[in-house]
């Protein structure tokens, strides 16, 4: 669970929050008793974010793979339409 601080004790005292992040905590200060930021150690954040970009990477190959095999194809608008309709329909027939 993350440390929850007051900008103003995080002025007052720097080095503690600094502690506290080297730890693996996350630390959001507050402004007006209101969530503001969010501090973190630099290198797990720099680590989740290579891990979000790999992760995005990974499914834009397995996207472009998935079209070039014809596994997927496009759906035309009306198509989708059509879909949302029938679907609607069969819940107020089940009566949901």
């Amino acid at each position: 669970m993350p440390a929850i601080i007051p900008v103003s004790d995080f002025r007052a005292d720097i080095e503690s929050v600094g502690r506290k992040t080297d730890a693996g905590e996350v630390v959001i200060l507050t402004q007006n008793g209101r969530p503001r930021w969010a501090m973190v150690d630099y290198d797990e954040w720099n680590e989740a974010s290579l891990q979000r970009e790999l992760s995005f990477a990974r499914s834009i190959r397995e996207t472009e793979r998935r079209e070039l095999s014809g596994e997927m194809g496009t759906v035309k608008f009306d198509e989708v339409l059509a879909g949302i309709e029938a679907r609607r329909a069969a819940r107020a027939a089940a009566g949901r």
